[in-house]
């Protein structure tokens, strides 16, 4: 019998879709390889119907409260490719002990062509306050093939202006260091696997040498940070810009962002900022941002960041998304929309 540490470097050493020795798929769960083809053949068939599909990287979700057919029925409706929605647990569920939920099983056996299966949210209280059993579960899901990428980790996030707007602003602001124990296993857990994890952390100059010492340690890891340009408080992000980023890009081969933000017109209420910092004046892309974009296509992702709160709106946040991708030129945003994720997943280029 494999050690788990055995278990978890063998892991990605087999063929796409084969079970290791003694423990097979998980119950429920079809071969990866079935279910890339059937993402393939769903892609293609949006794009032969002239309408450009998208890979949603980037939402997640109540799982005790997820209308799974409302979701499946808009993906369809709005000519949505992919969605890896992840399951966020909450403090009923991690009071009861629940470590790993396994929506992704129950999205993937009810519409296999439409749902990447995805680890749960790193955050409060899981990620807060039992660490060390959050990540033990996340890790038996990617070594049981439960999983094809793990979630989003909260290592910093500032309440959004909704939770501030219901009082949750205290509960909702979390601080975990990212180049603590917990951060190190993350990335030490996807460097293993080959598995992508996706990062919200906000961006202030405080945060910038430790994240970027983490990417110098583990150049493996294949990390997404969410939110480009998405800077809460200005005054706080002096560094960051397109150039900054462009530097970034150079030097860490396994970086990418996700471009879930808001509008033009989007203010977050704590810093009554215009917190989506991509816009231009005019509502286009600013410069700087669109040549970034050009320079680096392959390095970003569709993603809508659709919450728990926010289901009911998958609509508004395609148009929003939409509008961003008509702004790039025609073989970028095939490749933002859903080239760049079929890499990230599958390691090839979508064919």
């Amino acid at each position: 019998m494999m050690n788990r540490r055995r278990l978890t470097q063998t892991l990605f050493a087999l063929p796409f879709g084969a079970a290791l020795p003694g423990l097979g798929r998980a119950q429920g769960m079809p071969d990866f390889g079935v279910l890339k083809a059937g993402y393939a053949q769903r892609l293609k068939k949006i794009l032969a119907a002239g309408e450009l599909p998208y890979v949603d990287m980037e939402s997640s979700c109540n799982p005790t409260r997820v209308d799974i057919d409302f979701v499946a029925k808009n993906l369809d409706r709005l000519n949505i490719g992919l969605m890896a929605l992840s399951a966020d647990i909450g403090e009923g569920q991690f009071k009861r002990g629940v470590r790993y939920d396994g929506l992704s099983e129950k999205l993937v056996a009810a519409y296999p062509d439409r749902f990447i299966p995805i680890g749960n949210g790193g955050q409060p209280p899981a990620l807060t306050e039992a660490p060390a059993e959050f990540m033990d579960a996340q890790e038996a899901a990617a070594v049981k093939r439960q999983i094809m990428c793990l979630g989003e980790f909260e290592f910093h996030h500032y309440p959004s202006g909704r939770q501030v707007k219901r009082g949750e602003g205290d509960e909702r602001h979390v601080n975990v260091p990212i180049d603590g124990p917990t951060g190190h296993r993350v990335f030490s857990l996807s460097e293993k696997t080959g598995m992508a994890f996706q990062i919200h952390y906000e961006i202030e100059d405080a945060l910038l040498a430790p994240l970027e010492q983490m990417l110098a340690q583990y150049p493996k890891a294949k990390v997404v940070w969410c939110h480009l340009a998405q800077v809460r408080y200005s005054e706080r992000a002096t560094r960051y810009n397109a150039a900054y980023v462009d530097g970034l890009i150079r030097r860490f081969h396994n970086l990418h962002f996700d471009t879930a933000f808001g509008d033009s017109a989007s203010v977050y209420r704590p810093s009554n900022q215009r917190h989506a910092r991509i816009w231009g004046s005019d509502g286009g892309l600013a410069g700087e941002w669109r040549d970034l974009l050009a320079a680096h296509p392959k390095r970003f992702l569709s993603a809508l960041d659709l919450g728990g709160d926010r289901m009911d709106r998958i609509g508004e946040y395609d148009q929003r998304h939409r509008y961003f991708l008509k702004l790039l030129p025609a073989e970028i945003q095939h490749q933002v929309a859903y080239r760049n994720a079929w890499s990230l997943l599958f390691g090839e280029e979508f064919a």
